[in-house]
């Protein structure tokens, strides 16, 4: 696409008309060189780098030397061997070669001004080739950018002559039509999966070709280990084809957490925490995802969530997803929720949400007992809607090591409950209240050296409502949001957590980390800080992904919860 044959014939034609008729007669193992000109020695930087038999490299870096300079009409004359080995050539450079004006016949599509003051030719200046090649190459790319990438630049005159201007000729060509996007290496993912994702249309102009803007968009769909360098190709017909090929990752994955908790006095022992999480990916090739959790906290609890999503669902750049929550506690009380949710990319990395949501609890046995001469956890429905934002700016999905994510949504709703209180008789109270509730979370990653990461963040949770039970409480300690501390050991309408973390980099995928968790946490206006820390890592292994931490809270330093995931591709 660049076209520079007459610079290039310029400079072969400067070398041959001195180095023609000469041979290397010299016949000395090694010396010094130097360049003369009007009997002054120049700042040539090739002084010593070849042995005396090499008179026509030396020659030709010479000349090249005087070209950057400015001295296209410069000539070697002759040589002379002297002292200790060394060699002097002798150059006539003539006059230096000023640019007197800049013209640009074919710029129509980019403003002919910009480029002009982009450039390093300008008029006043030394003609020097290696800065009118770079001109020519940015002007190139500059096209290629704009969507131009059969665009040529040539020089149709040097302007070397007494009046003229270097006059650099361009041909924009014509904008591609994007035809397909195919992804080499890839079985299960679909071309059009790849395509919605990077943000490309087959039918469209490309008016731009982004490599990296096209694999940092595939690397954040999670399908796809490796994200290799995306290239343009043309077919017979001039249309465009965009090839990323791609390492896609296993269609399913099962992760097991497990942690292990300190017995909390004489009578009790420790015990096993964990959760299972299974997921089934990019399913008929489009992106899609099916997860399923079942999560074990202390005690009689258990909990399970499905999730179903689609990243664009009818075709549009919106993502759908519909989720089951499904929570018992012993005989105290059970709860479900139904929830759907809509996101529209409104940027890179970012999406705009909104939520629906159903909730219904019922009591058990143990929920039905009166507590204050009241019932402790009411018989239920809830409805809320949400709205929210979600922006993720990581520069790699696993093991980040700058970027930026941030997620809030906000909730409103009402609950309407009914349970029994303790008069003259028991009777029975129903009554509707409205509820809030915000969810907000964020994490920034910073590369402090080559392999050294700082990782600061935290999440906030608050609950506003005039009557709440057990069941509406937000449940906050543990491995994923304070660690140190037993899962699910405060149940409370606030909570939040600041984090810092310092992690080491072996390698793309592992690390070492100490961390620092400062929680707190707010009930019936009182509240207070928690403060916990620890040490732990995460290492690629050929099973899977491993990561283990060892946390103690700073009012227990002695004991300590320790805590393991295993991630296996399926």
């Amino acid at each position: 696409m660049l076209a520079c044959r007459r610079l290039a014939a310029l400079r072969l034609l400067l070398v041959v008309l001195w180095l023609g008729g000469h041979a290397p007669a010299l016949g000395q193992p090694g010396g010094a060189w130097s360049v003369y000109a009007d009997g002054r020695r120049l700042p040539w930087p090739g002084v010593g780098s070849w042995p005396l038999d090499s008179l026509e490299a030396a020659a030709a870096d010479a000349l090249q030397y005087l070209h950057r300079s400015g001295y296209l009409f410069a000539r070697l004359d002759s040589h002379a061997v002297g002292a200790a080995d060394s060699v002097r050539l002798f150059a006539s450079p003539g006059p230096r070669v000023a640019v007197r004006c800049l013209w640009l016949p074919g710029v129509a599509a980019l403003d002919s001004l910009d480029v002009q003051e982009a450039m390093r030719m300008q008029p006043g200046a030394a003609l020097e080739a290696d800065s009118l090649e770079a001109d020519l190459e940015d002007l190139v790319e500059a096209y290629v950018r704009a969507g131009y990438p059969f665009a040529e630049a040539s020089i149709r005159d040097l302007g070397i002559r007494q009046g003229s201007c270097l006059v650099i000729e361009v041909i924009e060509g014509s904008v591609p039509v994007l035809s397909r996007v195919e992804l080499p290496g890839a079985s299960r993912t679909g071309a059009a999966f790849a395509a919605r994702a990077a943000g490309l249309r087959p039918g469209q102009r490309l008016r731009g070709f982004a490599p990296e803007q096209i694999r940092a968009r595939l690397r954040q769909t999670g399908m796809f280990s490796l994200v290799h360098e995306p290239r343009l190709a043309f077919g017979a017909d001039s249309t465009a084809v965009i090839q990323v090929a791609v390492d896609e990752i296993s269609p399913g994955a099962f992760d097991l957490a497990l942690g292990y908790e300190p017995a909390d006095g004489a009578l009790s022992r420790g015990r096993i925490v964990g959760t299972g999480h299974l997921a089934l990916r990019n399913l008929f090739g489009g992106g899609r995802q099916v997860a399923l959790q079942l999560h074990r906290p202390p005690g009689n609890v258990s909990r399970l969530n499905l999730r179903v999503s689609d990243p664009f669902a009818f075709g549009l750049p919106v993502r759908m997803s519909a989720a089951f929550d499904g929570l018992q506690q012993d005989s105290t009380y059970a709860k479900r929720g139904y929830s759907a949710e809509i996101a529209y990319r409104a940027g890179e990395g970012l999406e705009l949400f909104g939520t629906l949501t159903r909730e219904i609890t019922r009591p058990g046995l143990a929920g039905l007992v009166l507590v204050g001469g009241r019932q402790r956890i009411a018989s239920a429905t809830a409805a809320f809607y949400g709205v929210g934002a979600r922006l993720n700016r990581l520069d790699r999905r696993v093991n980040p090591r700058r970027g930026l994510v941030v997620e809030t949504n906000f909730e409103r709703g009402r609950k309407r409950h009914s349970h029994q209180v303790a008069r003259v008789d028991t009777s029975e109270v129903a009554a509707t209240e409205r509820q809030d509730r915000l969810r907000t979370r964020a994490r920034l990653y910073m590369q402090a050296r080559r392999r050294q990461v700082a990782v600061f963040g935290g999440e906030a949770y608050l609950l506003r409502s005039d009557d709440t039970d057990e069941s509406d409480l937000f449940r906050f300690g543990g491995a994923t949001s304070l660690r140190g501390y037993d899962e699910e050991r405060f149940r409370v309408p606030f909570a939040a957590r600041m984090l810092a973390e310092y992690r080491f980099l072996p390698d793309a995928i592992s690390y070492g980390a100490v961390f620092f968790d400062l929680g707190y946490a707010a009930a019936a206006g009182e509240g207070r800080f928690y403060p916990g820390y620890g040490i732990g890592f995460q290492v690629g292994t050929d099973v899977g992904l491993i990561n283990f931490s060892l946390a103690a809270a700073t009012a227990e330093p002695t004991v300590v919860r320790a805590h393991i995931r295993l991630s296996v591709g399926l």
